[in-house]
Formats: structure tokens, sequence, C-alpha cells
């Protein structure tokens, strides 16, 4: 029952999702963070229903429907983080000077342009059209699996909420299944599609060393910029495989 309140609790607070159970249990607060990846299963099973419904109803909107979904299901909240560290990163000021503008709630112009460049990139890989939307099933459990193991694992920005939660094996070893287990499976069934998979992860990390490196700690914000470029490279590794 902890594991099943831990996914519910981190449905409700990582998506948009209608959900009518969520329920708070500071018992299962240690694994919630482990549950990110079976939520990112829900997340890819709609994106991947909604995705193929609105290329055969709604054609000329389809491909900038499909970089939405996973913004709108959910609520920004990953896209938000997203364009925090854009402001904070891009702005090429001092350690000090960058938290303070990464915790900072206005948006900046740095943010509007990574938005913009983001946009584009996934746009124009929908566009060009996406070899096996089964694909898109996967896609957000390996991004959250990279969120998850990097927040239990790296150390926390100082005014991260998740400070205090590194350094647990047993959800690390069980976000590292599930990372397992879902390539496995998308290799087993989709075939070459599962090479998209891998490009996402090594996105990922690419992403996650940048601004760890720079910050010199990782927070909701970081993991929310390194999902979303992961998520975006996957899309563009889907035209070309």
């Amino acid at each position: 029952m902890r594991l099943i309140r831990a996914f519910f609790m981190a449905l409700g607070m990582f998506t948009a999702i209608p959900c009518p159970w969520r329920p708070w249990d500071e018992d299962a607060r240690d694994w919630m963070l482990a549950a990110l990846p079976a939520v990112g299963l829900v997340i890819g099973l709609l994106w991947a229903g909604l995705a193929w419904l609105g290329q055969r109803l709604l054609p000329g909107v389809a491909a900038a429907l499909m970089v939405a979904l996973p913004w709108l299901l959910t609520g920004f909240i990953h896209l938000d983080g997203y364009m925090d560290t854009c402001d904070a990163m891009l702005s090429w000021r001092p350690l000090e000077k960058r938290l303070e503008i990464l915790k900072d709630s206005h948006t900046g112009a740095y943010a509007v342009v990574g938005l913009t460049v983001l946009a584009l990139f996934g746009y124009d890989a929908a566009r060009h059209g996406i070899c096996d939307l089964r694909a898109l099933i996967f896609i957000p459990v390996i991004s959250r699996c990279g969120s998850a193991l990097a927040v239990l694992t790296l150390r926390p920005i100082g005014h991260s909420q998740y400070a205090g939660m590194e350094g647990r094996m047993p959800q690390r070893m069980a976000v590292v299944g599930m990372w397992l287990v879902g390539v496995i499976v998308c290799t087993l069934w989709l075939g070459r599609p599962a090479l998209a998979l891998l490009v996402e992860t090594a996105a990922y990390a690419l992403a996650m060393t940048w601004v760890y490196r720079t910050l010199k700690g990782v927070s909701g914000d970081v993991a929310g910029f390194a999902l979303t470029v992961a998520e975006c490279a996957a899309l563009i590794a889907l035209t070309v495989i």
C-alpha cells in the first residue's frame, strides 16, 4: 500500500491528470521519486494514444499537438523548470546570482528564447514524422528515470525541496531496474526505434552534467530542464532512426 500511495502522490504532484484519490503519507514520501517512472508510463500511454488520434482527426495541427501534449499532461511543471533554468544558466552570472535567478518566479528573456528553440526543434521533428508512435509510451518513462536517479543521487541545491532525499539505495536500484525494463521491453517490441531511448538517456546525462557542474547541485527545476531536453532529443531521434 505504501508503494501505491507513493505512486498516486507522484501522479498528483507531477501531472495535471485528474485523479480522484490523492493521498499524502509521509511514510511513502521516500518512494515518491522512485514512482516517477510509473507516472511516466501513464503519461506515455496518454501521449501515444492522443497523438495517434490527433493524426487522424486533426492532421493540420497534429505536429503541434504532439509537442504540446506532454506539457499539457504535466501541467507545464517541467517546462517551468526548463525555463527557470534557461534564465539562470544563460545569464552567465556568478554562481550566487544564478541561484537567485533560478529561484525568481519572473520570466526572463532567456526563458522565452529557450522555450522558442525547444518548441521549434520539437515541432520540426514531429512535422517530419515519428517513425513509430508507440515509442512515445517509453520516452516519459526514461526521462523520469533520469530525474528520479539524479535527485536521489546528486547533491541538492540548498533551496531544493528534495534536500535530504539523496543517498537512498533501494529507491535508486528500483529506478535503475525500471530503466532497464523500459529499454528491454521497447527493444523487444519495437526494435530499432528503441535506439531513441539511448539517445534520450545520453541527452539527459549531458544536460544534467552541464547544469549540475555549473550550479553545484540539483533541484526540481534542474531535473525538469534535463527531462525536457531529453524528451525533445528523443523526438528528434525518432525522425532519423
